[in-house]
């Protein structure tokens, strides 16, 4: 069952590094030790978006435990908006050679575009870009989790009656891992839309002098053909994808806002210095920890109103879990 997952991330990632000279910056150069030396300065940008994309499994269990427990299902809510919208577009573009296409395309498509997006910016060093791309997508998957548990939505091919779920169903292998590893009711907001749309829009308001331009007009079109390809295989409602740009666009503001404090605290430079301080001065390293925990502890027992505020929210979030557990 794993061998199609295989074949997709093994394309996706041959693809990248084939077109990287395309889309490079004028100025950047290739080198071998690049491969290397991106993993030594970005090692943390790498690692958020590694776990970003394997924390929709944990997600998914969690969300089969909360439709077993709730029946939560938005989908006739959904279903009263669009109607059947979806399987007259479905029918105008059907073909055979189209099942086939776009079934690959919208996995292999959206492993590239994500790793991509990071990959690029940070091999050749441009922190600017780095720090801003892999926090936007951070708050696109952190914004869409209630969605996923509290508001689910169905695949319209399991669903609709005369809709076909061409992508789940192309051949038995395909059917057997997307049975495995989906739950098949996190369609709003779509994310296949929410993550290159954040990308896009960070690139355009971020990238200044368009040493970007070629990846940005790239991801633009990955979003239309990827819009096209979600609905013609009966996988998306219209309205995801209307959702999917409104996260994005606020995964984005969020980004604006919390990029300057989140980095200030998790560059890379910043943490090798401090380990390199830990292994050679622990004494010293100790001392200093403990200063700063002294001094974040006063705060806390003299609160101001960021410090209630930011209690009240966590409390809220502690109880409307375990009721929602319950």
């Amino acid at each position: 069952m794993d061998g199609v997952y295989l074949t997709w991330l093994i394309s996706a990632l041959a693809v990248g590094v084939f077109l990287m000279p395309y889309f490079k910056p004028p100025w950047a150069k290739l080198t071998l030790s690049g491969f290397v030396d991106f993993i030594r300065r970005y090692w943390l940008h790498l690692l958020i978006a590694i776990v970003i994309y394997n924390a929709k499994d944990w997600l998914d269990q969690i969300d089969r435990m909360l439709m077993a427990r709730t029946g939560l299902d938005m989908t006739p809510y959904i279903y009263a908006i669009e109607g059947d919208l979806v399987v007259l577009f479905q029918d105008a573009f059907r073909a055979a050679w189209l099942d086939v296409f776009m079934t690959h395309f919208y996995i292999a498509g959206f492993m590239f575009i994500t790793y991509a997006s990071i990959f690029y910016v940070t091999y050749f060093d441009d922190r600017w870009m780095a720090d801003r791309v892999a926090l936007c997508v951070a708050w696109v998957y952190l914004l869409a989790i209630p969605f996923y548990l509290f508001f689910n939505v169905r695949v319209t091919g399991f669903y609709i009656e005369d809709m076909d779920a061409i992508a789940y169903t192309l051949n038995p292998e395909i059917e057997d891992w997307f049975r495995r590893i989906d739950a098949f009711t996190n369609c709003m907001p779509s994310l296949h839309i929410a993550v290159p749309f954040a990308i896009w829009l960070t690139f355009r308001k971020h990238d200044h002098d368009g040493r970007w331009s070629r990846f940005q007009n790239m991801t633009l079109g990955y979003i239309i053909l990827t819009a096209f390809a979600i609905i013609y295989l009966g996988i998306h409602w219209f309205v995801d994808i209307i959702g999917g740009m409104i996260l994005a666009t606020f995964a984005v503001s969020l980004m604006e806002k919390t990029n300057d404090p989140v980095w200030k605290f998790f560059d890379e430079r910043t943490i090798n210095s401090r380990l390199a301080t830990l292994l050679t001065r622990p004494a010293h390293s100790a001392s200093l920890l403990f200063g700063r925990i002294k001094n974040y502890a006063k705060t806390w027992l003299k609160p101001t109103s960021k410090e209630t505020g930011t209690f009240i929210v966590v409390i809220m979030i502690l109880t409307a879990a375990v009721i929602t557990w319950d």
